[in-house]
């Protein structure tokens, strides 16, 4: 299980899978438990990204594993004293992960735009529209 083995370069984690970034999108600006990301990540995408519980902790345990996110204690405006609540956020390495992921997707997009067939592409939302 090499993708569990500590990387040392954020690049040798690229690309991430997408709801990876999203997880880390989302632990960039503060502290969450898993119920707040998975909620978070569905209001930034309006919905178009819903991730199951099972997908969401199988991903942070590779998270942590990886040295992208760590576990700390509930932040002093936590809502709840629920003591079964585990709280996670970015570390340096993973805030230098999303800006490596940034760069390739913001690339990835320049690529997309300079291609007439596909620079009118418009992303459709769920539901047909």
């Amino acid at each position: 299980m090499s993708e569990l083995r500590r990387a040392r370069r954020p690049v040798d984690l690229l690309p991430l899978p997408s709801h990876v970034f999203q997880i880390l999108l989302s632990l960039l600006g503060r502290e969450r438990h898993g119920y707040a990301l998975l909620k978070d990540i569905e209001r930034r995408t309006a919905g178009e990204t819903t991730l199951g519980t099972s997908t969401l902790y199988a991903a942070l345990k590779r998270m942590l594993a990886q040295g992208v996110i760590v576990e700390v204690g509930a932040p002093a405006d936590a809502d709840s004293e629920d003591s079964r609540r585990r709280y996670y956020r970015a570390t340096a390495f993973g805030r230098k992960v999303a800006e490596a992921e940034a760069l390739r997707v913001r690339r990835l997009s320049e690529m997309i735009a300079g291609v007439p067939q596909l620079a009118t592409a418009t992303p459709r939302r769920r539901g047909g529209r």
